[in-house]
């Protein structure tokens, strides 16, 4: 008989199938959640990550045209001021060829004038 007794005892002690099915439930119940929630902050973090990689990906754009502006403006002005520098250099050439010129110019026709004076006094 105190087999019976303690055996008494021992299912007073152990909870019935039914709670131990329900605490189950629950345990799964909460885990689902948990994940519920997990995945919900991992989308979170991703939309954060993907817009902070958009933001990112815009300021290094719209630093790589202004670096790009700027280089344009200084390699426009560098070339801006060669052209006035071989501009200026043709022109004093020019100067200096014309005067040239113009100098043979009047050599010649005193040469012209002489050699036709000397072909009209080669005829007389």
């Amino acid at each position: 008989m105190s087999d019976g007794a303690v055996g008494t005892t021992e299912e007073q002690q152990r909870p019935p199938v039914a709670d131990i099915l329900d605490k189950l439930k629950e345990a799964e119940r909460r885990v689902r959640e948990i994940i519920k929630d997990a995945e919900a902050q991992k989308e979170r973090i991703l939309a954060e990550g993907k817009r902070e990689v958009l933001e990112i990906k815009e300021k290094s754009a719209s630093e790589i045209a202004e670096m790009i502006e700027r280089m344009s403006r200084t390699v426009n002005s560098a070339i801006e001021s060669e052209r006035k520098r071989i501009f200026e250099q043709s022109e004093t050439a020019l100067k200096s060829i014309r005067a040239t010129a113009r100098s043979k110019m009047d050599q010649a026709k005193e040469y012209i004038l002489k050699e036709f004076m000397r072909a009209i006094d080669d005829q007389a």
